[in-house]
């Protein structure tokens, strides 16, 4: 995808793109034949800053409609995403052919990313070969105590929903830490009326949970909610939750050998790991076989201007792509 976060930078996405069409380029020039039609897919939105996460991979996959899509409002843009797709079109090169959709079915699909976090240069190692994306558990929670004085309110007359809350926040990191491989953040709180001298009247928490394990995403949800319960109870607080999750999207392993075929090749220097972040490789395995490949970022640093990935690892990450394509080929 070409799109970015606000104030992003300048890797995230497009590192993808860029290296699809080297590829595709170096096989023209060295007339390389495929056993089957090879493409670069550059998909809008990802992000979803403008419309909707996913939109262009969700499209594609058909798990949005044509109406549906196109009916999306801009997020900043006072205009819908039909009438955005016609203004891209006016400005494409005539001899650009627009089709409806797309004329082959998808058997594999790679994605080059940047790694977007610290672990492949703390490891010293060059590639990441990602083994699945992780699923999202959300869980929204609003507790609702007694709005009153911060001063006249004796400590054993109070609801405060803030108790509840910290004990939530505190509760939600010690449960991650006994998981493998899981991560979780309470990275949203409202506080009514936030005020300095005010006993809140209601607090709302967002978490957000992550592991490659749908089992455990279930076993941990129950957990906080059982908790939060106990909590809330104790402090004469009511609780309200609403939650989704988001599966897991596992690498397949036809594409994952290929890969670490094509390292093996190379000579570089890999380990095995999953991705924490969201990409439209999740989006199109409902539809085919999903392959990713990570470089190091400098510092871990992403979704911001400085954002970096040297070209060297640049380079050693488009020649990975390359052959594992070639290895899929041959079989």
């Amino acid at each position: 995808h070409v799109d970015s976060v606000l104030n992003g930078g300048m890797f995230d996405g497009v590192l993808g793109v860029v290296g699809g069409i080297q590829v595709i380029r170096e096989f023209v020039e060295d007339h390389i034949k495929t056993k089957f039609p090879t493409a670069v897919i550059v998909f809008t939105d990802e992000e979803g800053n403008s419309f909707t996460p996913f939109a262009g991979s969700k499209y594609f996959a058909g798990l949005i409609k044509k109406e549906e899509l196109h009916s999306l409002k801009g997020k900043y843009e006072n205009i819908n995403f039909a009438d955005a797709f016609k203004r891209f079109l006016n400005n494409l090169p005539k001899d650009v052919k627009v089709i409806e959709k797309f004329p082959y079915k998808i058997i594999n699909h790679f994605e080059l990313h940047i790694e977007q976090g610290p672990i492949l240069e703390n490891e010293g190692k060059q590639i990441g070969i990602v083994t699945g994306i992780v699923g999202i558990l959300r869980i929204w929670i609003e507790l609702i105590g007694k709005q009153s004085h911060a001063g006249t309110t004796p400590m054993s007359m109070r609801s405060d929903p803030m108790i509840p809350a910290s004990a939530i926040i505190k509760n939600v990191r010690d449960s991650v830490l006994k998981y493998k491989d899981m991560v979780g953040t309470v990275g949203y709180i409202d506080v009514f009326p936030n005020v300095v001298n005010v006993i809140p009247g209601r607090v709302n928490l967002g978490v957000d949970i992550r592991s490659l394990e749908i089992k455990d995403l279930d076993k941990i949800k129950d957990e906080i909610i059982a908790h939060t319960m106990i909590e809330s109870e104790r402090e004469k607080v009511k609780v309200n939750f609403t939650s989704y999750i988001e599966e897991p999207a596992l690498c397949s392993s036809e594409n994952i050998f290929a890969i670490k075929r094509a390292v093996e090749e190379l000579g570089y220097t890999f380990m095995d790991m999953p991705s924490r972040a969201g990409h439209d490789s999740q989006i199109m395995a409902k539809i085919s076989k999903i392959g990713m490949i990570f470089v190091p970022s400098k510092g871990g640093i992403s979704h911001a201007p400085e954002e970096w990935t040297d070209w060297e690892d640049i380079q050693r990450g488009v020649k990975v792509l390359k052959y594992s394509i070639l290895n899929i080929m041959k079989g």
